[in-house]
């Protein structure tokens, strides 16, 4: 065998080599993916939606319809459960609607929620939780029913409008008695008295 033919042999096996082992390959062959084209989206231009927390007024119980002890019960504590909502949302018609003429805790709690909303402090955190633990009877003078609760209230801070804190209280559980009152066939607070006040 000539020296042309031998180099001529030994290229054909290296081919025919290659191309066995490239038959061999489990991929597939590449395919060349088509260009992206530009297309016009009112969705590109809006941006995407960020979530708010949003405050939530508690729900005022179906108890209330009752004008008995139990309804008394559940004005005491639905009240008292709105003090974080309005301290938080600057919202007081519900509060304002309840509270009687002469409350001066109703008052207190009322303008210290509406100079956070003036001066454009933030209230965080404060969420509270109220339960009815006594119930005395009807004073039949007064028609005031006077009743205990509790309240848990977890910890809270006031900020300002750059983000200093100006007042916080850590988490508090406390009893109050709140005396309870029916007025024009509505339940009014006619006052709250805590516990380091009796």
């Amino acid at each position: 065998m000539t020296r042309s033919r031998a180099i001529l042999a030994a290229a054909s096996i290296a081919a025919a080599t290659a191309l066995l082992v490239a038959a061999c390959d489990d991929d597939p062959p590449a395919t060349p993916s088509p260009e992206p084209t530009a297309t016009s989206s009112s969705a590109e231009a809006s941006p995407s939606p960020t979530s708010t927390a949003v405050d939530v007024a508690p729900e005022r119980p179906k108890e209330m319809d009752d004008d008995g002890p139990a309804g008394a019960e559940a004005a005491a504590v639905y009240f008292l459960e709105l003090d974080d909502y309005i301290m938080k949302t600057g919202d007081t018609a519900e509060w304002e609607a309840m509270s009687g003429s002469a409350c001066g805790f109703c008052d207190a709690r009322l303008e210290q929620a509406r100079t956070i909303a003036e001066r454009k402090d933030k209230f965080e955190g404060g969420d509270t939780e109220a339960r009815a633990v006594h119930t005395y009877e009807q004073d039949s003078t007064t028609g005031i029913w006077p009743i205990d609760v509790e309240t848990s209230e977890k910890p809270w801070a006031i900020t300002d409008s750059d983000g200093k804190e100006i007042a916080s209280q850590g988490a508090l559980v406390a009893t109050s008695r709140v005396e309870v009152a029916r007025k024009d066939d509505e339940w009014v607070i006619v006052g709250v008295v805590n516990d380091q006040e009796r």
